[in-house]
């Protein structure tokens, strides 16, 4: 599948988290081979998302740009399925 798809893919969900007015904190989880990979939170009062990677090394990145989100999404899909 091409990259261009794939991040396609990953901004859509990504900006239906802004347009969900139902909570203020959404959530989305990005999975490969039924696998959590990352969590993507957005905040809607303060704009902001998080990226938590779910593997060993759990972290939590912050972020206020979608593309930049996405694309780290995008990586750490990617990296996931060559570890197999």
């Amino acid at each position: 599948m091409p990259i261009e798809n794939n991040l396609d893919k990953i901004v859509h969900r990504i900006n239906a988290m802004v347009q969900d007015h139902r909570t203020t904190l959404q959530q989305r989880d990005f999975s490969v081979f039924g696998v959590s990979v990352v969590t993507v939170l957005y905040d809607s009062v303060s704009g902001m998302f998080a990226l938590e990677t779910n593997q060993a090394k759990h972290q939590r990145f912050a972020f206020d740009d979608v593309d930049l989100l996405a694309i780290d999404v995008y990586e750490a899909l990617s990296e996931f399925k060559e570890s197999f």
